[in-house]
Order: structure tokens, then sequence, then C-alpha cells
């Protein structure tokens, strides 16, 4: 008996690069459904009584994933009436939905599916380009799920998963908006002038096209449901937009050959280097400046990469585990996004967010409470801002006793702490204030220090 449903790819073009299996299941078929008429290479099989196909599903759908899941109805419906050939383009495991969703559809009917294998796209395009998939390490993507991304734009970061130093060849680019939404995607991590290439009806002599351009111009171009897009590959750290490129880089700078100044570097020397960053990005906050907020934080990455490097050469930990414990951290403290918990407020979250660091703790074997939460607070932290959170974690501000002996300047400065904390200000911003009037009043409008100032600075 044969299958219920035979599946054959019909190729990438011309009717001669159907396979000999594919064609005799063709001639042997008693019933024929196409996926679509929209092909070329089938003029044998439009005339056909056998045939009929699938093309009024898609102008009645509202969207694709309707289309294919009308499309797989009807196969199911025929195929209970008898055996059935279903012709897709191409080769029926390369971007064919509806053979995806069928595989799951015909088990659950219990209906016998078989799937022959054919040429495909790829292959074409691999004898006409010269690309050799394996050697290359070539990328597969697919255009209507780069769109997708596109789509859920700013929240589609991490998502592409493209890597920069290895060819990409992007199939499925079949009209302007799709190519418009690739170009999006593909700008996360790449330059909008590096070169692509279209290639459209590839396979099919009287009608290959393969016309270059420039990323930022890929909309500008003609598609059509033949079209796929080639993205060469990125020379070494040239792919600034990689992390993998700043990995590069900061192990080059530390190597044997690398710079001098960097590999006598160590976490204790680059300490104040990154307390250092993370004021200057705090500075770009308050000024409300996004690019120099970039900068800065380009800069505090560079430390966390540097101390990962440090660390690797040490034996100690890498740069992947540093993401690794941050991305654990993050999906475990977040069971009501990630999991099956509910918050619906931000006080719902910390309540959640303190469940799982005590279960934290306990698995790390704390078993004694903290019952002073401020004694976790970083022992680095600015004095000022540690007063600052312990006084505010007390309800109300305990004011210290007044000062012992009238020398005691820091029982007498927590004091003053003490009191602005209390009445509901914040003691970092009301010295800023108090400072750059000081400066004002010294004549310095701009609040820069004195060059006194600035000397003594520079000593310390």
């Amino acid at each position: 008996m044969p299958p219920a449903i035979t599946v054959v790819g019909l190729g990438p073009g011309e009717r001669g690069a159907r396979t000999i299996a594919a064609q005799r299941a063709l001639d042997a078929a008693q019933r024929i459904l196409l996926r679509t008429l929209v092909h070329p290479g089938i003029e044998d099989l439009r005339a056909d009584p056998r045939v009929t196909a699938c093309d009024d599903l898609y102008e009645t759908s509202q969207t694709f994933d309707e289309v294919y899941s009308s499309i797989v109805e009807r196969i199911i419906a025929l195929a209970l009436s008898g055996p059935l050939v279903y012709a897709v383009p191409g080769h029926p495991s390369f971007g064919e939905r509806t053979v995806d969703l069928l595989r799951r559809k015909a088990q659950e009917a219990a209906l016998d599916l078989e799937l022959l294998p054919a040429v495909s796209a790829l292959d074409v395009i691999a004898a006409t380009t010269g690309i050799d998939p394996f050697a290359s390490e070539l990328q597969l993507l697919d255009g209507v799920l780069l769109s997708r991304l596109a789509e859920r734009d700013p929240f589609a970061g991490g998502r592409l998963g493209i890597y920069p130093y290895r060819p990409c060849l992007i199939s499925q680019v079949y009209a302007p908006e799709v190519a418009s939404a690739v170009k999006l995607a593909l700008t996360r991590v790449y330059p909008d002038d590096h070169p692509v290439e279209v290639l459209r009806s590839v396979g099919i002599p009287s009608r290959e096209e393969r016309q270059h351009c420039a990323l930022f111009e890929l909309d500008r171009q003609h598609v059509d449901h033949l079209t796929s897009v080639y993205v060469p590959p990125m020379a070494p750290l040239e792919a600034h937009r990689s992390p993998a490129t700043l990995a590069q880089i900061v192990a080059r700078l530390r190597a044997p050959a690398g710079c001098p100044w960097d590999r006598a570097q160590t976490h204790a020397s680059l300490r104040n280097a990154l307390i250092e960053e993370a004021y200057e990005a705090v500075d770009a906050i308050d000024a409300g400046d996004p690019g120099n907020l970039a900068e800065e934080l380009g800069d505090l990455v560079l430390q966390a990469a540097l101390h990962a490097q440090i660390a690797e050469e040490a034996g100690e930990f890498t740069f992947e585990d540093v993401l690794e414990q941050v991305s654990t951290k993050l999906l475990r403290r977040h069971p009501h996004v990630f999991g099956d918990e509910f918050a619906s407020t931000p006080s719902d979250v910390v309540k959640t967010w303190n469940q799982v660091k005590a279960e934290e703790r306990r698995a790390r074997g704390e078993t004694v409470p903290i019952v002073d939460k401020t004694e976790r607070l970083p022992r680095s932290m600015p004095a000022l801002t540690r007063a600052t959170r312990v006084l505010r974690a007390e309800r109300p501000v305990a004011a210290p006793g007044e000062p012992s002996s009238t020398d005691d300047f820091g029982e007498q400065l927590l004091n003053v702490v003490a009191r602005t904390v209390a009445s509901g200000r914040d003691p970092e911003s009301e010295l800023d204030r108090a400072l750059r009037c000081h400066l004002a009043k010294a004549g310095h409008c701009d609040g820069s220090p004195s060059p006194a100032a600035s000397e003594e600075m520079n000593r310390s």
C-alpha cells in the first residue's frame, strides 16, 4: 500500500532539476495537490486534470499562519479519502512550514507520510556562487522570521543570533516589506554600508540575476518569491557591533605581544577605574545625554571584559561564565516573567525577588538570617551613600546622640546625614548642590573646581 501522503519537492526552478524519485511519484499519483502555482518549471502540471492547488487559500486568509493551517487541513481531508501527492517548491524540508505542520497533523490523523528529498535553492545557489556551505560555515536564515524579529523591536535584543564572522544566506525575501525588515534586523549586527548580494531566480538561466548593493540599500532592490540575500562575512576585528569582537580585542591586548599597559593590569589595579567608569555613566544619565551614555556603558562593558580576561588567564573564570551567572540569576529571580509566578505591581516583584534571594542563601548553606539587611551593602560603597542607605532602612530614622567631643567629626557628619534623611532629602544631592553653590560664590559659575582644588584632586 502506498503512503496516504507523499510529499515531493519540485526543485528550485526548471523541471530538469526534479529528482527521479519525485518525477516517478508525480507520474504514478492519482491526485496531486500543489501548494502554489506560482513557481517556474511546472508547465506540465498546470493543465494536468489530477492537479489542484492551494492558491485560493492565500486570498481568503488573513495571515500566513492561517494559510498554512488551511493548506494542511485540506491535505488531511483529501488524504483521508485516498493516497495523495503533495508537491511544494524547492526541498520539502527547507523553509516549508506546511510540511512541519503536516508531520504533526498526519500523525494525529494516523496517516502514513513519506517525504522525498529534492534539489533545494541552497544547492543551486552554492553551485552558482561557489559558496561551500560547510567549509564557509554558512548560516541559513529565514527572511520571514527576521521580519517578525524586526516587528518586536525594541524588544528583539539577543534574538537575532547571527555570528558576523560567518556568511549568511537569507531566504524568502519575497516582498519589499520583508526586505526592509531584514535590513533593519541586520543593522543590529552589521554596519549600514556592509556589502550584500541579492540573488533572484538562481538556477533558472533565462531569469537569473545577481545584484550587489550596500545593506542600507537592500529595500530599494527588486525582490520576488525567488529572492534570497547573501551576506558575506566580516573580517576579524571589524564586526564592532558583536560582543565576540570585544572579547577578541581584550584578549589580544592582554596577549604576550599585546599592549604593555593592559598586560600589567590586575583586578586590584583596575578597581578604581571600574568605579570611575560607573560614575561617568551616571553623569551621562544625569545629563540626559544618550549618545554619551552609550559610550560610557561601553567603557563599563570593557571593564567587565578586562576582568574576565584576567580571570581566564589565572584559570578562575571566563567571560562566558560572567554571562551565565547574570543570565541564570535574572531568570531565577523573575519567575513572574519566565515561570509560573504572578506579580502585577512593583511591590509584588520586590516580594518575589526577596523570596528567591532567601532561597539562594539557604542553597548556599547560609542558615543564619540576616537581621540587618544593610550588612549586605558593599563595603566599598562611598561612606555617605552607605550611611544614607543604612539610615533610610531605619523606621523612624534614629538620630545619633550628641558627639562625645567636638573633635569627633565623624559623629557630627553622621548626625547631619541622619537629620537630612529624616527630612526626606538625599544627602548626596544636598551636598552636591551646596558644593556647586560654594563654587559659584567663589567665582566658578560653571561648577568646576578652582585651579588649586584641581591640583589637589590630581595629587590624590
